[in-house]
């Protein structure tokens, strides 16, 4: 499954992942750490929660109150 798939956390079963479309970068953001810049390597599912894993290393809830945003951004060059 692709990231831009997911509409609700049930679109992936218990420790599936999703992938960035070929054509398609995300890139996490927060309120409230403006210094967050890192791209989304894959989205998974860990109970009720979506969890964002960053090029960075780092993880990152995308869902509930206080999930981080994911932009889309265009690869122009390669799709």
């Amino acid at each position: 499954m692709f990231i831009g798939q997911l509409r609700v956390v049930t679109d992936l079963a218990e420790g599936e992942r999703a992938i960035p479309e070929s054509h398609y970068s995300y890139q996490l953001q927060s309120e409230d750490d403006p210094a967050l810049d890192t791209l989304v390597a894959y989205v998974e599912r860990r109970g009720d929660r979506l969890i964002a894993r960053g090029v960075n290393g780092e993880d990152y809830a995308v869902t509930g109150p206080d999930g981080f945003e994911m932009k889309t951004i265009r690869n122009w060059l390669r799709g």
